[in-house]
Parts: C-alpha cells; structure tokens; sequence
C-alpha cells in the first residue's frame, strides 16, 4: 500500500513537479544518481518488483548509448581516450553524456512513478476549479492513448483468430482502419453521454478530496525542500564542470542528505507510517 498517494492530488502533483524541476536543475551526477535511485525505489514500491525490473533494463542500455553517442559526436576535452583515424574519443564528453543518460532515466522514471498516481479524477480535482474545461480535456488525452493502445490489441487479437495466412501489411491496414473507426465510435457516445447528462464547461466539478492539516505540512516540507535545491544551484554548491577538464566542486555532505530526504520523501513517508501503525499494534 502507497499512502503518499493518499495524500490530496494538489500535494502530490506538487511533488512530482518540485522533484522533476529540481533533478533539472542540478546537473551533477552524483545528484542525478541519487535522484535516479530513488525514483527507481519507489517505482518498486509502487508497481512490484517485476514490473520495476523491466524497467530497470531500459535504463542502463539508455545511459550506455547517450553517453557514447556523445562521445562520438561531441568534440570537448582533454583528456584522450583513444584515437581512430583523425577522430579523438574523449573522456570528458563520455563523462557528459553519462551524466545526460542519469538526467533522462531519472526524469523518465519520476514521470512514470507520476502516471502511476496521479489519475483523471485528480487532475480534474486540482484544475478544476478555475480551468474545468482544460482539466476536462487534459485528463480525456492522458486516458486516450492507454485506451487506443488496449483498443489495438483487442482488434488485433480478434483478426488474428480469422484471418491467418494473410500478408502483414494487409493485416496492419485493416487493424488501423477498424481501430480508427472503434475510436471515431467512442468519441461521439462519450460525447453523446456527456451532453445527455447535462455536462457543462464551465461548472465546477465535483471533488471528493479535501485538503487537511496534514496535506498542509506536506506541501510546506516540499517547498522548503525545494528551496534549497534552488540555493544549491544558485551558490553554485553542485558545480560538476565538464569542459576543458572535469572539474568537481567540493561537495558538502549536508547538501546531499537534505537532496537525499528530497527524492526520498514518499518512501520516507511510507517507513513513518508503517512505523506508526506498529507501534500501534504493540500497544493493543
């Protein structure tokens, strides 16, 4: 059970914001791989082992190749690897695009923890009281493409019981074309339901969250957290310079534990709660 997720969408929307923005901001791999770690451990926490295990195969293969695609074709450094023909392979830019593959896993597994939690529900409970119409339309996209994706293996496995020996392409052809047509369909009786049932644009809609005390100080606890993500990055407490040598600025404990809490903050709420409620159940 995830009880961050139980906290009311506003904070948890928030959190993710805060921690895909501040993972932006600080471009040090040593910040990266932490943020990188984390986000992998709640995913675990979030969907199982399994599902965190497949994954976690996508992630070393996309450091691998950003860091050696920028290696080949980005030109910076000093420090000499080896050389094949006219071209130098240099440490400096494999140590860059390594650092750019930690960015893009981390942010990707931030936004996957995301998808896992934040539901239409939420979304039209956060924006819509201001934006109704907006939030109405986000959510429909968002739930559009796992439908279409679940549409497409339905058909799929449907023709495949019939129409066996056919070529690939004329199958594909047809697949697209009655999936096009299903989705053509769902959209004009989820329009038709909605109209018939008084929808309107511009009322609020009904939402059964209500923010708390508690939702409160979670929000406080992240802002604070995030404002010193932003103090880092602006005393320059997180420099890892790449360019003509790799330079490392000295890296102060304190500012990765707090970094460390940051990333770490649902699990961390999880262990608290878990904490309490045995607790609880030793004194009964």
């Amino acid at each position: 059970m995830d009880r961050f997720s139980g906290f009311n969408p506003k904070a948890t929307l928030l959190y993710f914001l805060l921690v895909i923005v501040g993972t932006l901001l600080l471009f040090n791999p040593i910040y990266l791989g932490i943020s990188l770690v984390f986000a992998f451990l709640y995913r675990i926490k979030l969907t199982g082992y399994k599902s965190a295990l497949r994954t976690l195969g996508i992630i070393p293969v996309l450091i691998a190749l950003t860091s050696v695609f920028n290696m080949i074709f980005a030109d910076y450094g000093m420090t000499v690897l080896f050389t094949l023909g006219n071209n130098s392979f240099k440490l400096e830019s494999l140590a860059y695009g390594f650092t750019q593959g930690l960015l893009v896993s981390g942010v990707l597994l931030w936004f996957s923890c995301y998808n896992e939690i934040v539901t239409g529900e939420m979304l039209l409970s956060v924006f819509g009281g201001f934006m109704p119409g907006t939030a109405m339309l986000f959510s429909m996209t968002l739930a559009f493409i796992p439908r279409l994706m679940r549409n497409a293996r339905e058909i799929n496995d449907a023709r495949e019981q019939f129409e066996k020996g056919r070529s690939k392409l004329t199958h594909s052809v047809k697949n697209l074309s009655a999936l096009v047509t299903l989705t053509l369909e769902e959209s004009i009786e989820r329009s038709d339901s909605m109209r018939a049932r008084g929808y309107n644009s511009r009322r609020r809609p009904y939402s059964k969250y209500r923010f708390s005390h508690r939702d409160l100080l979670l929000v406080i606890s992240e802002l604070m957290l995030f404002a010193f993500v932003l103090f880092v990055r602006l005393s320059r407490g997180a420099v890892f310079a790449f360019d003509p040598k790799i330079y490392v600025a000295e890296q102060s404990p304190l500012y990765i534990i707090i970094f460390t809490v940051f990333t770490a903050l649902p699990l961390i709420i999880d262990f608290t709660e878990d904490l309490k409620w045995k607790l609880l159940r030793r004194k009964l």
